[in-house]
């Protein structure tokens, strides 16, 4: 009883930091206002062929975590080109899930409208659910992949923190919608700003209710390894 009521607290819990990460959101694009348009307009144009919104989503993120990073002065954009390049596949595979389960369940809602078939009718609503259950592990997990994580750790994580997380992770999706109906009624909004927003959003949902690992890999580099390196043989170097 007490795992129970624990769980709803978590789960209701969830609601509360949507209003802070919505007020940290608008202060963080304002104060980066020109990368969020840089960040979106790229996604925009490299998720124009559709099967490649994945990869153009993990590129955003890590963009956006990039801006995060006190490190680093604006998008570092190797860090975001390498990222892409390591996780392409994997996102690419991993955001065809929820579509591919969409596609499936319109196909038996079309046949139980067809021949009113219980098991189309079931099937339908499996799949529909899935897809919608996938799109939302899909934030989490195509987050994971921007910060470097495999792609196994990363669904994982990704559909652990959904679960811990169900009603906040409806919460970002739907706010994630009203966003996006917006924009796309503002008609250049959503070339110029959408993805942006969306990015900072979603990380700062997930930085606010903790649970995540956001911390991106890094290559630390020797600081004296650009020294030369004395090639010679031992002995001539030990030569008096």
């Amino acid at each position: 009883m007490t795992g129970t009521h624990q769980q709803i607290q978590t789960q209701s819990s969830d609601i509360d930091p949507m209003y802070a990460t919505l007020e940290r959101t608008t202060r963080f694009v304002w104060n980066h206002l020109l990368s969020i348009i840089a960040i979106s307009f790229a996604w925009f144009l490299a998720a124009i062929p559709l099967v490649t919104i994945g990869p153009a989503t993990v590129g955003a993120y890590r963009a956006v975590l990039s801006l995060r990073d006190d490190e680093t002065v604006g998008i570092d954009r190797e860090a975001v080109l390498e990222t892409v390049r390591e996780q392409f596949l994997h996102a690419t595979l991993l955001a065809f899930v929820p579509f591919a389960l969409f596609v499936v369940a319109v196909n038996y809602g079309l046949a139980y409208l067809a021949s009113a078939s219980v098991s189309a009718g079931l099937l339908a609503l499996g799949c529909a659910y899935a897809s919608l259950y996938a799109g939302l592990v899909a934030m989490p997990t195509l987050l994971g992949l921007a910060t470097g994580k495999s792609a196994p750790a990363a669904v994982v994580d990704g559909y652990r923190w959904t679960a811990h997380h169900a009603v906040g992770a409806v919460a970002v999706a739907v706010v994630t919608t009203v966003l996006f109906v917006v924009s796309s009624l503002l008609t250049v909004a959503v070339a110029l700003l959408f993805a942006g927003i969306a990015c900072t959003l979603h990380i700062e949902f997930v930085a606010g209710v903790g649970d995540f690992d956001l911390e991106t890999d890094r290559v630390e580099h020797d600081e004296h390894s650009s020294e030369p390196v004395d090639s010679r043989p031992i002995s001539e170097v030990t030569k008096p």
